[in-house]
């Protein structure tokens, strides 16, 4: 008798990965404002006045503050920064320097109107305050936040920086309002193009010649 055939063990599935935990939303143009301690914060304005006792440092006129890839234009900015050890701490080491010298900066205030920039979102309202204590960015006044022709706007904006969630608030009796365009993100894939109806083949327009017929005879 043949011998029997030999059958092989079926293997097992393997088992599925587990999926990766949820990360914090960093689209928000916020998310960039302090989020890096390694970024530097170049700032370019009219004037500077340091009040050293106060530990604080105001720039006035025209305010450019670029750290990363988010920049903040405003008409007053000011920072409260910590006094290191060993001498004062001057703005010009807060903003400008990076590491621990970044660290020393506690807040920053901005009178407006403030523009907060981030790649293509954009942040606008009256007044902004960045609490790096508490990792909170607060907007308030008129505040929209766009990203290309989608802009949700309130009175009042609480961004946590850490946890990567905004709430927006509006004044008693008033409303939050959005306007958003579907497939107007980037994220979004654009449709597929409809493949072209395979065409049919043409009727054979020139067909094979017909053999003449041979003349008549009488």
């Amino acid at each position: 008798l043949p011998a029997a055939a030999q059958q092989t063990p079926a293997r097992p599935a393997p088992a599925a990965k587990p999926a990766p935990a949820a990360q914090p939303d960093r689209g928000s143009p916020l998310a960039g404002l302090g989020s890096n301690s390694k970024e530097p914060i170049k700032i370019d304005a009219d004037r500077l006045d340091v009040f050293d006792r106060e530990n604080r440092a105001v720039y006035t006129g025209n305010v450019v503050a670029v750290q990363g890839d988010t920049t903040i234009r405003c008409t007053t900015l000011t920072i409260f920064f910590e006094r290191q050890r060993g001498g004062a701490a001057t703005p010009a080491r807060a903003p400008a320097g990076g590491g621990d010298q970044n660290d020393a900066i506690r807040r920053i205030d901005c009178a407006g109107p403030v523009t907060i920039v981030s790649k293509d979102q954009v942040a606008t309202g009256n007044d902004a305050v960045y609490d790096r204590v508490a990792g909170r960015v607060v907007m308030t006044g008129n505040v929209a936040l766009s990203q290309g022709p989608n802009v949700t706007r309130g009175e009042r904006l609480v961004y946590d920086v850490n946890a990567g969630v905004a709430n927006v608030e509006t004044a008693p009796g008033g409303r939050v309002r959005g306007l958003f365009v579907p497939g107007s993100t980037p994220d979004a894939k654009p449709a597929a193009a409809a493949a072209p109806a395979p065409q049919k083949p043409a009727a054979a327009a020139a067909a094979q010649p017909r053999p003449a017929r041979p003349p008549a005879t009488n």
